[in-house]
């Protein structure tokens, strides 16, 4: 375990490893998001013009933020997810001609068994993609919005396709051989969290994907990292990646805090993770709407190691249906206006009352442990 001052720090310790793969597990709100920014900084380079080299391409937060609805409510039947053009991660696309790929990327991912009926259109010069509804017949969907999961694919997928490009291309030893030198300078792939929105079995498929495509990389300059605060998509990446450098990545009294994993630590001590996380806010009043989800998750696993069949089971309250809801409302994702709001302190002491009552019905043993 090693402490530091700054998240440049730690995107330093990536950078010197000097490992294939990096992975780092951390709970949202830690600075995952912000690491990846931070590293950006610090392997791009500047030349004598003053012209920014970009050595990393990363996919995280602000990715997603150049797709985006056109929900003119005066034209509901036509719905197009925008892109922003002026990004240099769609002018790639668009350089490459790789539309195909990506819809056929796309359809692979939300239906393995091929058997998806939603078609997209992607058109870069405009920056406007329509999704159709096949129906097999003269009754087709045209111009449909997809649901927020199908959307997050979507977007994985422009990705995915982008990296398999780059991959492909610097595995050609010769960068005079190879098709395009966009990606010369490139030496390490970023991604952070490319699973939101998704159920379980979806971040499976794509955490095999994603070690599946890493896999074909033979320059041995190239590198990736891979953060998530998704604990089952991490420890798929875990299983699978033998000689990856693994951390979990935790902040206390502004310090942080990094634990270095390894391959005999599978499965990690996440309910112990999210135990404190939860325990530590509450004593120093930290508590946000996530801890919430964080809760939600830890009664989930319980749930599975007990042997029920669901985390409701564990609640064992006279008013159990009013706690089932509460809880459930507080961890919704979905609701955006509940993040956004700061809690009342009812609610802190709602969350408070379920985990100090939890920790005493269900005998958690408390362990320093490193």
């Amino acid at each position: 375990m090693e402490e530091f001052n700054s998240l440049m720090s730690i995107a330093e310790e990536i950078k010197n490893s000097g490992k294939k793969v990096t992975l780092l597990y951390a709970f949202n709100a830690t600075g995952k998001t912000r690491l990846s920014m931070e590293f950006k900084e610090l392997v791009n380079e500047v030349n004598d013009e003053g012209e920014i080299i970009k050595h990393v391409i990363y996919y995280n937060s602000f990715t997603e933020d150049l797709f985006y609805w056109d929900n003119d409510l005066d034209n509901n039947v036509d719905r197009k997810l925008k892109i922003n053009t002026s990004s240099t991660f769609i002018t790639l696309i668009e350089k490459l001609g790789k539309e195909a790929e990506i819809a056929k990327k796309f359809n692979e991912l939300i239906s393995p068994e091929g058997d998806s009926k939603i078609e997209s259109r992607i058109n870069t010069k405009t920056g406007e993609v329509n999704f159709n509804l096949a129906t097999g017949d003269d009754k087709a969907r045209e111009n449909i919005k997809i649901s927020k999961g199908e959307e997050c694919i979507f977007i994985w997928s422009v990705f995915y396709v982008l990296i398999e490009t780059i991959i492909l291309e610097l595995n050609v030893d010769d960068s005079v051989e190879r098709s395009t030198d966009e990606f010369n300078d490139y030496k390490y792939i970023f991604i952070d969290d490319p699973i939101s929105s998704l159920d379980d079995n979806h971040a499976i498929d794509i955490a095999l994907d994603l070690k599946s495509l890493i896999s074909t990389s033979r320059n041995e300059d190239l590198r990736f990292v891979i953060s998530s605060h998704h604990a089952l998509f991490y420890n798929v990446l875990h299983t699978e990646f033998d000689n990856a450098n693994q951390y979990v990545l935790t902040n206390k009294d502004n310090k942080y805090i990094l634990n270095k994993l390894t391959n005999r630590d599978s499965p990690f001590g996440y309910h112990l993770l999210v135990k404190d996380e939860i325990q530590r806010a509450i004593l120093t009043n930290g508590i946000k709407r996530y801890h919430f989800n964080l809760m939600r998750n830890l009664l989930e696993k319980t749930a599975h190691f007990l042997g029920y069949d669901k985390w409701q089971d564990l609640i064992q309250e006279e008013d159990r249906k009013s706690y089932i809801k509460r809880i459930n409302l507080y961890s919704h994702s979905d609701h955006d206006a509940l993040e956004a709001k700061e809690l009342q302190e009812h609610e802190k002491r709602f969350l408070k009352r379920i985990f100090e009552k939890f920790i005493i019905e269900y005998k958690w043993r408390e362990v320093e442990h490193d």
